[in-house]
């Protein structure tokens, strides 16, 4: 499968996943046709190692591979509704914490304490667990983008018919788009061509 197929926009995991559904020619689309793309999709995130992918695909049979698919698009569903109360400045709904806490609690570990540059934190240490908890990296962003993000630069794309969130990491947080070689241009021009109507309309009734 070709990297193309994802698109990575969103500056965060948890936002890239919300867009594995996407307005293509018109249609929403879900890129997640099989449980083979939810695997690729978290190797290309960066939330499975390539041996954790090998060893998933390996270990799961048809109807557990079946079950997991249907469970992230679930958990989806839940992030998607999340990030719409955020860019909406609406408070967290619990559902979304349970959700995230319910795939939390499948992968057990330990927290260590870290030595960092002016002081110390607690990091998480995870033990080594089944196939079956492949999920778990998707609720850990979640997690992530909750609490160590600023969630009023979490912006849904100015093109009214795009579905796409990101995280607004522009100097002065003037992002619009989800990328600039799509809706950018695709607005930009829409923008040209009402203009052009408008100048037109006004010398001819001038």
């Amino acid at each position: 499968m070709g990297a193309q197929k994802f698109l990575f926009v969103g500056n965060h995991p948890c936002l890239d996943f919300v867009n594995t559904q996407m307005i293509v020619k018109g249609e929403q689309t879900d890129v997640l046709e099989s449980f083979d793309d939810l695997v690729c999709w978290l190797v290309q995130a960066k939330l499975l190692t390539e041996l954790q992918a090998v060893v998933a695909r390996a270990e799961l049979d048809r109807n557990e591979t079946a079950s997991l698919l249907e469970q992230a698009k679930n958990f989806r569903a839940i992030l998607r509704g999340l990030a719409e109360r955020i860019v909406a400045h609406k408070s967290v709904p619990a559902a979304a914490i349970d959700a995230i806490n319910q795939f939390l609690s499948r992968r057990p570990g330990y927290s260590q304490l870290v030595r960092r540059k002016g002081g110390f934190s607690q990091q998480f240490h995870s033990v080594a667990t089944s196939a079956q908890d492949v999920l778990v990296p998707l609720a850990e962003a979640g997690s992530d983008m909750l609490c160590r993000i600023d969630l009023a630069k979490i912006k849904k794309c100015g093109n009214p018919v795009c579905i796409l969130y990101f995280f607004d990491t522009t100097k002065n947080h003037t992002r619009n788009w989800c990328s600039m070689q799509g809706c950018g241009n695709r607005m930009k021009v829409a923008a040209h061509y009402k203009r052009s109507v408008k100048r037109r309309s006004e010398s001819e009734h001038g």
